[in-house]
């Protein structure tokens, strides 16, 4: 994978609230910003680490070339936007957490996008400050971790490993192929990293609740 990331935090202000993925949270608004660097003419598979406000396709990636695509898994397919002549031809939401495929023409050679924005936590009643919880369905969804972290996939802090029912996979992917961890027997074969702003697919063989802890 192509993808560099880079997460510097910077001030912490007033609590807002706004919906992730059609869940009520609160964000601390500790505004940072995320670089992710990509080669043109490659597939990159990156995630928003970060809320923006509106978190757009047209927000996010305003500034990117014509013929520049992102593609998001719907369940059971792609589904494609495309900026033609300083348009994007669908207004993807891209909400914190969400993975998808990003590949800039050749022509445009390396280009860094800046995301900014606040890190998301829920606070609801009951549950500790600094925590985000994500439903996985029992089927292929393509995600990524709502914080801006890295963690191995059997880490404490992004807590997917553990979380994952035997037979369950993760794929990332590595700039031209996916690499496959599987569980089994209660181990996974291979303990992926999952960089800062990395997309991966889940195949979670049962629903479940994937829930982070910020440290």
């Amino acid at each position: 994978m192509r993808t560099k990331t880079l997460f510097l935090a910077a001030a912490l202000v007033a609590a807002g609230i706004f919906s992730s993925k059609a869940q009520n949270v609160y964000s601390q608004n500790t505004v940072g910003y995320v670089n992710t660097v990509s080669v043109g003419g490659t597939f990159n598979l990156i995630a928003n680490p970060l809320d923006d406000g509106t978190n757009t396709v047209v927000d996010l990636f305003g500034s990117a070339p014509n013929q520049t695509e992102v593609e998001v898994w719907n369940g059971s397919s792609y589904t494609l936007s495309k900026k033609i002549a300083g348009n994007w031809t669908t207004n993807l939401l891209l909400y914190p957490g969400t993975g998808f495929f990003l590949e800039y023409p050749v022509s445009a050679g390396t280009v860094t996008n800046t995301f900014v924005g606040n890190v998301v936590v829920q606070q609801p009643d009951g549950v500790q400050l600094g925590t985000n919880t994500t439903a996985l369905p029992g089927s292929f969804v393509l995600d990524g971790s709502v914080f801006p972290i890295s963690d191995t996939l059997t880490g404490a802090t992004m807590n997917l490993g553990s979380v994952l029912a035997n037979a369950s996979e993760v794929e990332t992917w590595n700039g031209s192929s996916f690499t496959l961890a599987k569980k089994i027997a209660g181990n996974w074969n291979t303990n992926l990293t999952l960089s800062v702003g990395q997309g991966f697919f889940i195949d979670s063989k049962n629903a479940t609740n994937w829930v982070e802890i910020l440290p």
